[in-house]
């Protein structure tokens, strides 16, 4: 327990100094060595905000299938809202600078517009993180269908109350109006400056500090909206850094959060790719153990019949198909003396021995209790009987100390051999002759082979 603590405390002090350096290095670095104004190329705001504007849709989608596909996640479909809506209040930013979509560079573009609308995807976001981390605290008591239909009615109200919000303010609504940018001078006003950037950047701070609290960043997940709420801290510090609209500091802050953007796409990608490959190795268990038998770790039943049925179809003089049938000798008195633990045991060291026996090709499989069945391709019945011969004396070669105690006592075989050399016998038929092979090997003293005629 103490370890685990300790493991969490750790990767929580890492990531706060991580964070701390990451804003030092910011504010050295745009504010004593990107002083200076440079041309940049006319398309590279709105490419940008375009790519923004996709990647965050992407992200949107990603983190709503991934709901879909586990419920168990409901508490994204918050942050999944928040991206969705960031998308959508980026069109507002783009229809304020009409002539990024004609053929001339130059003209009159909205700059509080496109600073209105980037408020509200700040505070949408950093909103949708906090009601993240806070669904996944309180993830036993939202379980009910219910309690989620509500929660999910909540984020997407609060979702288009913020959309609703960003349009009623910028300058499509005549009613409701803010300035964060002069027209004119281009400059950011004081309320943006002395209230509005940093209220936002303590919005993020207290969505990373509930993330970090709630989550111990326990998975990529929560590491990549941990990085979502850094990046946007330190796209607004950079931002912070300049008074001027059109000077480094506003490009920067977007090619910086585009980057990051890209970066919380890829710790997506890499949770997804990480779901898959859980999936895939479910899937394999499954399959495993869907063809053997758990307790032997042999081929059960169903796989036998199956293989049977395609060897049986080619089964010829030339390419025999022989069956063996082995069953314990007094094996009801071994678990009646030491118990069914002690008989699983001895169930598991005939089954690993006889695997041990055959070939890849062929199969050994358990048909339950103590019986298993050798199928043996292209083997004739003079090669079967002294396969069968071969493992009688390795058996009767076992006891508790050679076995490791798995065997309490010596154990014998008693085995059946049926060979078919044509494809006209079923395999309840070849079972059912190995079966009388085996009886009569049991009739007849037991710890022997009897071939059928």
């Amino acid at each position: 327990m103490f370890k685990s603590i300790m493991t969490s405390f750790t990767k929580k002090l890492i990531f706060t100094l991580f964070s701390l350096f990451f804003f030092l290095i910011l504010h050295l670095l745009f504010t004593h060595h990107f002083t200076y104004p440079t041309q940049f190329s006319p398309a590279l705001y709105p490419g940008l905000t375009i790519l923004l504007l996709v990647l965050h849709l992407l992200i949107a989608c990603l983190l709503f299938m991934r709901v879909y596909c586990d419920r168990k996640r409901f508490y994204l479909v918050a942050i999944a809202s928040g991206f969705m809506g960031s998308a959508l209040l980026m069109t507002g930013t783009l229809a304020s600078f009409p002539a990024w979509f004609r053929h001339y560079a130059t003209g009159i573009g909205n700059y509080n517009d496109a600073a209105i609308f980037m408020v509200f995807r700040h505070i949408l976001l950093a909103s949708m993180c906090c009601c993240t981390a806070l669904f996944y605290a309180l993830y036993s008591r939202i379980d009910g269908t219910i309690t989620r239909l509500a929660c999910f009615l909540l984020v997407i109200s609060a979702t288009v109350m913020l959309l609703a919000l960003g349009y009623l303010y910028s300058s499509y609504n005549p009613l409701l109006s803010v300035t964060f940018i002069d027209e004119y001078s281009l400059s950011w006003q004081a309320l943006w400056q002395n209230k509005i950037a940093y209220f936002m950047i303590a919005m993020w701070f207290v969505s990373l500090a509930l993330i970090i609290h709630f989550s111990h960043l326990k998975n990529l997940l929560w590491l990549g909206l941990a990085i979502l709420c850094v990046c946007n801290i330190g796209t607004l510090i950079i931002m912070l850094s300049d008074q001027q609209t059109n000077s480094l500091a506003w490009f920067f802050s977007r090619i910086f959060e585009t980057v990051s953007t890209v970066l919380i796409l890829l710790v997506l990608l890499c949770d997804v790719f990480q779901l898959y490959q859980r999936s895939y190795h479910k899937y394999q268990i499954s399959y495993h153990n869907s063809l053997h038998d758990t307790l032997s770790g042999l081929y059960n039943r169903r796989f036998l019949f199956e293989h049977a049925q395609h060897a049986l179809k080619s089964a010829s003089a030339a390419k025999p198909v022989s069956f063996v049938l082995c069953d314990v000798d007094h094996f009801k008195r071994i678990n009646d003396r030491y118990g069914h633990l002690q008989g699983d045991k001895v169930i598991q060291f005939i089954g690993q021995l006889l695997m041990n026996a055959v070939r890849s090709h062929d199969v050994a499989a358990r048909t339950g209790g103590e019986e298993f069945v050798l199928l043996l391709n292209s083997t004739s019945n003079l090669n079967a009987m002294n396969i069968a011969h071969r493992i009688l004396v390795q058996i009767a070669q076992q006891d508790p100390r050679t076995s490791q105690s798995a065997l309490p006592e010596p154990v014998t075989l008693s085995m059946g051999v049926y060979t078919v050399t044509d494809g006209n016998c079923s395999v309840e038929e070849c079972l059912e002759r190995a079966d009388k092979a085996m009886y009569r090997a049991k009739k007849e003293g037991r710890n022997r082979v009897v071939n059928y005629h």
